[in-house]
This record gives C-alpha cells, structure tokens and sequence, in this order.
C-alpha cells in the first residue's frame, strides 16, 4: 500500500522548521517522522544551549570569607582560595587619611596583631551554647612560648564575654591591648557584610570599650582599628576627637574562616618587609580554624629571616610613626 505523507511546519526562534510524516491511509498511524532541520536552526539550539549552561553554576558561587559579620557562613560553605575578605584590601579613600599601615622601615623590626571580635550574633551563639569559644587560647600560649609581643584589638563584646582573660593579657609584658570598636560593626557603608553603624554612634561604639579597656585592661589605650578597615573622614575625624590613634596593617595572613594553613602562612611570608604590621585573629574555630596552626612556621621563619616582633607602640614611637592614605597602601603592597 502506498505512502502519504502530511507535512507540519512551526517557527522556532525564528526560524522554520518541516516535520514531513509518513503513515498508512489503512490504519491512519504515522511512522516513524522524517525531519528536516536546516544547520542555521541547529547552530542556534547549540549557542542557547552553551549559553544556558553557563548561566547554571556547577556549585554555589564563590562565597567571600567575611570575618564576624551577622550573617557568617560554616567554614565547609567557603572557599579557602577566595582571596577578598575583611582584612586583606581596605577600601580606597582620600591620600590626608591619618591612618598608620605600618612602621619605620629602617629597620627590622614588625608588629604582630591580633583581632578579637564579637558580635550581637556571635554573643547569642556564645550565650545559647552553639559555639563553645571564641577565644583560642593556644595563640596566646604560642606567642608566650616563643617569647613574641603582640598588639591585641579587642572589641568590647568579646572583653565583657572574657573579663578574667582581658584581665590577664593586660598583666602580661608581652601584650599591649588596644580598642577594636564595641559591637564590630561597620563604621562606613558596605563593609563585607557588616552590621552598618551611624555616624552619630561612633562615639559609643569607641569609648564603651575604652571604658572597659580601662576597667580590665588596667591600662591607657592610645590605638584604635575600624573593623574591615573600613571607614570615612567622619569616621576618622570622630575617632581622633577621642584621642585615639588608628593603625591597620600591610600585610594580611586573611585567616578568616580559612581552612588552608600553608595560604595563611604563605600571605605573611611573602608580604612581610621592615616596619610590617600584621593583622590576624584569635577568635578560633569555626572563625579562624588554622591561625593557631600557622603561627608557629610564621613566628619562626620570620625570626630565621632576623625580624624581631615588638608591640605597635614600640614600632611607631611617639615621633616615629608612618601615615599613608589607603591607595598607598594598596600600591605599596602590591607594587603598584
């Protein structure tokens, strides 16, 4: 019995396709269809196809490491190889910036830094027992191990989460304390997922925790650090009203919520030059899980090198210390 076949055609991204299908006028049921796809129509399918695949990511995008923010990540969620977080790059502002990045660089002497934040929710996972600790002590036993001095930026949370170890840093010769803001928000806008702080509350956000520096510390603080280092002219302007001096860093070991030692250890070695001042954190997992870890290798490979470690105070001096606006930094750094 002879064939017939019926043709049907539709549009398909503008252009046409003919479907041509065979059957049998016995049974009215169509074979199998013959179609005819002309190679302009199958050069597109395969370019929307690429380009939706693209669109797809294979994995959540890179997620970047923010240190004591509101809305932390599990350390499994972020990337080690992420290399934008809190403290690596502050944000560029004017070059009459009063801020100190680092110290005299005639010679070989750095400062070792430490950040101890705490925020609203890192106090309510501390209070309601999701997170045992966010003080690693092993980073004070290291450094008193190895005889090191180091500067230590506390934020007032954590000094009233730790009263009796604040107490005990402030009695050791090794440690000067300084002031890391009270709750740890952000001073200035968008500061890698901060809790944003008004201008207005600056004041308080300083000198709460100058007063508990003052009441556990046992000791007059002159430095202050904006948390993610970052900040405006209002910023600074309301800091130096107090009296305070602001000091960030050049070199970063960008510990937050990073899982890979030998990167930690590798951001401070490579980066370390005379008058360098170092910022890292001693909240320990899940915040800071290796900074414990590295600190050993770091501590004695820049020694082998003939660094010696002093606090910021004794870098700087009273006649001695280096200003630098932001850009500069980020040039100098970087050799730009």
């Amino acid at each position: 019995m002879a064939k017939k076949y019926k043709k049907a055609k539709f549009g398909f991204f503008g252009l046409k396709v003919q479907i041509k299908i065979s059957y049998s006028p016995k049974y009215s049921l169509p074979t199998l269809p013959v179609i005819n796809i002309n190679k302009n129509l199958l050069f597109s399918m395969l370019l929307i196809i690429i380009v939706l695949a693209g669109s797809i990511p294979l994995k959540e995008k890179l997620i970047i490491p923010v240190y004591a923010t509101e809305n932390t990540k599990l350390l499994s969620d972020i990337s080690p190889l992420s290399q934008i977080s809190e403290n690596n790059i502050p944000r560029p502002v004017s070059k009459n910036d009063d801020v100190v990045f680092h110290g005299p660089t005639d010679k070989k002497k750095i400062a070792l830094t430490f950040d101890a934040d705490m925020t609203p929710r890192m106090k309510n996972n501390l209070t309601r027992g999701r997170i045992q600790s966010y003080y690693d002590h092993r980073t004070i036993e290291i450094l008193k191990n190895t005889n090191t001095k180091a500067t230590l930026f506390l934020s007032g949370m954590w000094i009233e989460s730790y009263p009796t170890e604040t107490s005990f840093l402030a009695g050791d010769s090794l440690f000067e304390l300084a002031n890391h803001s009270y709750s740890h928000p952000s001073f200035d806008g968008h500061c890698y997922g901060l809790t944003p702080s008004k201008d207005d509350q600056d004041k308080e956000e300083i000198n709460k925790t100058q007063k508990l520096l003052s009441e556990y510390g046992k000791s007059g603080n002159k430095y202050f650090r904006f948390p993610g280092g970052c900040y405006s002219k209002t910023d600074l302007e309301n800091v130096k009203k107090e009296g305070l001096k602001v000091v960030h860093w050049d070199v970063a070991g960008q510990d937050g919520f990073n899982g890979d030692r030998g990167l930690i250890e590798k951001n401070i070695l490579d980066n370390v030059k005379n008058g360098s001042i170092i910022v890292l954190h001693m909240n320990g997992f899940p915040n800071e899980p290796e900074t414990a870890n590295a600190l050993p290798k770091i501590i004695g490979a820049l020694k082998e090198k003939g660094y010696e470690f002093v606090k910021v105070s004794e870098l700087l001096g009273a006649d001695k210390i280096v200003t630098m606006s932001v850009r500069d930094s980020i040039d100098s750094e970087y050799g730009l």
